[in-house]
């Protein structure tokens, strides 16, 4: 009798496992959740230098390209160094004056040691004109040092010239100037406001449940406030690794292609996730 018992527990076992394996799985959860849009990039250009704002060569709401000029500086005084310090470079009256020296001590030793070997001159005499020579080839090579000196000097003041032109690190959108003509720029502190608005961020918080399910490179929608038609197809670019104390919540990042400029920073934001129960993973830690 127990015998068969059991053997009817391991079949119904079996055959509930088999019923298991054939169910099909769930289908992923959809989560809606608000956020809002951002500039890809938000930066404060400033000056590597300190200097009084001669010309501002850019408008409020303009688009600039990489590297192109924003504010000119007062740059009387580099473009003085820079002229003195070329016109040093050019002149090479002491380097040929050490070459032509040297050919005048090598040309003495080979006649003193023709004249020694005749037994006209002595051997101090041969050592001197040895001495004479070696010296004025040391003398060159320091002149050549010298010269290369100047050279470098001369980039060194272009380059200080070059920093009295304060240029755009990326291509974008100048938001703000901060500071007008005849205004003193002090080092590193903040010209004008530049936003990158082709590529935007859309900033979502969710809790850590939601945010152990996503990674880099998910796929989620976005339906941008004031927008028709159908919602963007947007990628998570970052997951915060860590959980914020304050509100118990991850902030997660989704990049938003906008060539055209018709989505505006700051904008109210829905976000659609399809998540995959599969892909939970626990958070990394609090902050």
């Amino acid at each position: 009798m127990r015998a068969r018992m059991l053997s009817g527990l391991l079949l119904a076992c079996a055959a509930t496992r088999a019923g298991a394996a054939a169910e099909p799985a769930a289908p992923p959860a959809t989560l809606t959740i608000g956020g809002i849009l951002l500039p890809s990039h938000d930066i404060n250009v400033a000056s590597p230098v300190g200097g009084v704002i001669q010309r501002i060569l850019v408008e409020e709401g303009q688009k600039v390209a990489k590297d192109q000029p924003l504010v000119e500086l007062d740059a009387d005084v580099q473009k003085v160094a820079l002229a003195m310090s070329e016109h040093e470079a050019k002149s090479t009256a002491a380097l040929q004056a050490a070459e032509a020296n040297l050919r005048v001590k090598q040309a003495d030793l080979e006649r003193q040691k023709m004249l020694h070997s005749k037994g006209v001159a002595s051997g101090a005499d041969l050592e001197k004109a040895e001495f004479e020579m070696k010296y004025a080839d040391s003398l060159l090579v320091v002149e050549k040092e010298k010269q290369q000196l100047r050279d470098l000097k001369v980039k060194l003041e272009r380059t200080r010239l070059d920093e009295m032109t304060v240029r755009a690190p990326l291509a974008g959108v100048i938001m703000r100037r901060l500071l007008d003509v005849g205004e003193s720029a002090e080092m590193q502190k903040p010209l004008m406001r530049l936003v990158v608005l082709d590529l935007l961020h859309a900033v979502v918080y969710v809790s850590p449940a939601v945010g152990a399910r996503l990674q880099p490179g998910d796929t989620a929608h976005v339906a941008v406030e004031g927008h028709g038609g159908p919602p963007r197809p947007c990628k998570v670019v970052m997951v915060d690794p860590l959980v914020d104390a304050g509100s118990s919540t991850v902030r997660v990042k989704l990049e938003l292609p906008n060539p055209d400029g018709t989505l505006i920073a700051g904008s109210r934001v829905t976000v659609t996730f399809q998540l995959d129960p599969s892909a939970a993973a626990p958070r990394q830690g609090t902050r």
